[in-house]
């Protein structure tokens, strides 16, 4: 484990933040260390492999080491070059907006009583209606906190711009490494090299893919960013990416608490972002969830490369430059170079601020809105260029528009929309968590503009509430098509809105605290949002260090990636077919371990279900199945002919398929490996 550690976290420093480190410098305008290593590591993240990608396609080869090393190169000395020449950004040192006043005792009363049905609820005293009231009484707090500051009842917070970086940086690294705790205790004490999560599999297939042909087209539908970038640190590095994946990706916990620092200091100020810090990564459900499952590119397009890019929306509210215009066109237009949901959220989003705040600030703040809007221009380029060979965009323009068919991308719509239920509304306080739930929701009511706050305060606020509020309706609805996937995301926006509150609460100074009673309801709402942080924190790391509860997303068990080893111990080429599970591992499972990218088996209920299949559609799907129950046949031959079948692997007990006639047929197959739970069959030459 430490080996692998040692070989893979230089090489993703050197490929995923030293290259845009004199890009963050040139075009973020920021004093703050940890929010330009935030921005550096965004920009690594979108440039380097989309340089990579343009030299692959140019070239007509993988991403290769040598291709990798020298975009690595290319970014990081373009990025000096353009630093030396134009030196750094400059803008307003202070946040944009300063945090809202404090609240007084009536809204307290009512958030202590939310809180305490919290607790109650996380150590078993009340079930899931608690949320019914608990939601209730938050809301009331939120309202008398807005009818106090009608009456100028509030007491004023004092803004601590002099707060110790001393201190702001050790909390910071106290958030960070909490997150990295939470993703590293369980493949340390759960099947080290394999990591949890059945995505994990794809996701080495075409990363190998894409070291190898450039391109993972034939093999599911999926922008190319995260791939590009996991071939390049695998090439650089020289491991594979199934042991590649254990030794980065819990570190991806830590980065969502970086991104959020950046977002809530540049808003609020370092204290915020120290707590937007704990609040995310050590905390949220949802985020871990995205880990645990091995939801990659999700991960890093939703909990990374949205929150920076919205960080640089919010910087731009205040800082109109060209810097700014260009640092959030490429921040976000790089959401649809990781993920489908990212680049969809990024969209929704930017639509909203283009309809609803852009005219606003052409008329009142023209400055601003030109420079916004040659941004969101410029942005909309990047993001086209990005998704063109993605998503087919001519085709699937050509279909919107006409009568011809809409392309892969397209079909890839159609047949997710409607296919998946939306989870009981009780489920966000699995995927958010409670403290971050309510105290987000207090927040989204407390920073709802008021005419007294400046234009660029009032529109970052609105924004964080925009994007929280499109999330939530994406989380109850099917015709979202990922329902499940907006309810773990609104967990993002929410510690951003949570983060304020927390500061509030804990930082209340005795000396404005009117009486005692006011003192005991304010010392009883920190000490009740504090407790319930620390059992939130301890629990999870508990859990993170223990067997994941869903089997699937355990490592292989011993027979099966005994079978796997063997399989790349004798890959000389060609294809494999598996039964579409070998206990809880997926026959992309085989695939990944065998180092093959093909033949992919469905279950027939799933291929009918027709959601989330291969590009190729379900063509190749019936025929692995058709192989797998039919040892002998003209078809059969056919099948294993045309796709250059070396290999087919039973799971012994798999349901409706097996292994017997195949065993039955010596005179066309031998059994080349077999244990207890895994048969694998090897053609005869004939």
């Amino acid at each position: 484990m430490l080996f692998d550690l040692i070989r893979a976290v230089p090489v993703a420093l050197l490929v995923g933040l030293i290259p845009g480190y004199f890009w963050a410098r040139l075009l973020a305008a920021t004093d703050d260390l940890a929010e330009r290593l935030a921005y550096a590591i965004a920009l690594s993240a979108t440039l380097v492999p989309a340089v990579a990608l343009i030299f692959s396609s140019v070239l007509g080869t993988g991403v290769t080491p040598v291709i990798s090393v020298v975009s690595v190169a290319l970014v990081f000395f373009a990025g000096l070059a353009a630093r030396l020449v134009l030196g750094t950004a400059k803008g307003p040192a202070g946040p944009v907006a300063p945090l809202p006043q404090a609240p007084g005792v009536a809204a307290l009363v009512p958030l202590c009583l939310a809180l305490l049905l919290a607790l109650g609820t996380f150590f078993g005293l009340f079930g899931g209606w608690a949320m019914i009231p608990a939601a209730v009484l938050v809301v009331v707090s939120g309202v008398l906190y807005r009818i106090s500051l009608r009456r100028g009842d509030g007491r004023p917070e004092e803004q601590r711009e002099d707060v110790s970086p001393a201190l702001v940086y050790g909390l910071l690294s106290a958030a960070l490494v909490l997150a990295l705790a939470r993703g590293y205790l369980g493949p340390i004490f759960n099947g080290w090299p394999f990591p949890r999560g059945v995505d994990r599999y794809e996701h080495a297939i075409m990363t190998s893919m894409m070291a190898e042909g450039g391109s993972t087209e034939s093999f599911m539908l999926y922008p190319p960013g995260f791939h590009a970038l996991s071939a390049m640190i695998s090439n650089l590095s020289g491991l594979e990416p199934m042991v590649l994946f254990p030794a980065l990706a819990p570190a991806l916990l830590a980065l969502m608490s970086l991104s959020s620092y950046a977002l809530a200091a540049r808003l609020w100020g370092r204290p915020a972002g120290v707590a937007a810090a704990f609040l995310s990564g050590p905390v949220l459900g949802g985020a871990y969830l995205h880990f645990a499952e091995a939801r990659y590119p999700n991960f890093v397009g939703e909990q990374v490369i949205i929150i920076v890019a919205v960080a640089a929306l919010i910087g731009m509210y205040a800082n109109p430059t060209v810097r700014a215009g260009l640092l959030l066109a490429v921040l976000g237009s790089s959401a649809v170079f990781y993920h489908q949901i990212s680049g969809y959220v990024m969209a929704v989003l930017l639509a909203v601020v283009a309809l609803f705040f852009l005219p606003y600030l052409l008329l009142r703040h023209r400055r601003t809105g030109l420079a916004l809007l040659g941004s969101l221009a410029l942005l909309f380029v990047l993001a086209a260029a990005f998704a063109w060979d993605t998503y087919d965009l001519p085709n699937l323009v050509a279909g919107i528009f006409g009568d011809s068919e809409t392309g892969r991308g397209g079909e890839a719509v159609a047949m997710a929309i409607g296919t998946k239920p939306a989870n009981h509304p009780t489920y966000l306080l699995v995927t958010i968590t409670a403290p971050v739930l309510w105290l987000g929701l207090l927040g989204a009511m407390m920073l709802a503009p008021r005419r007294s706050d400046d234009t660029p305060a009032r529109l970052a606020h609105l924004t964080l509430i925009v994007w929280a509020a499109l999330l939530f309706v994406g989380s109850q609805t099917s015709y979202s098509g990922f329902p499940d996937r907006f309810d773990r995301d609104l967990g993002a926006p929410l510690a951003l809105l949570a983060a304020p509150v927390l500061v509030l609460l804990l930082s209340a100074a005795p000396r404005l605290v009117p009486s005692r009673t006011a003192l005991a309801v304010t010392l009883a709402a920190a000490l009740l949002s504090a407790g319930l942080l620390v059992v939130q924190t301890t629990r999870n790391l508990e859990e993170a260090a223990g067997p994941s509860e869903r089997p699937k997303d355990r490592p292989a068990t011993p027979e099966v990636a005994a079978a796997g080893a063997w399989l790349e111990e004798n890959n000389e080429g060609g294809s494999i077919v598996a039964t579409p599970y070998l206990d809880y591992v997926p026959s992309r499972g085989m695939l990944a371990m065998g180092g093959y990218t093909k033949m992919q088996s469905y279950d027939y209920a799933r291929i009918l279900r027709a959601r989330d299949l291969p590009p190729f559609g379900e063509g190749p799907l019936l025929d692995a199945l058709w192989v797998l129950k039919h040892p002998t046949g003209e078809k059969t031959q056919r099948i294993m002919q045309e796709n250059d079948v070396r290999y087919i692997i039973f799971h012994k007990r798999y349901p409706g398929i097996s292994w017997l006639p195949y065993a039955q047929q010596r005179d066309l197959y031998e059994v080349s490996y077999q244990n207890p739970s895994v048969v694998i069959f090897e053609p005869r030459d004939t």
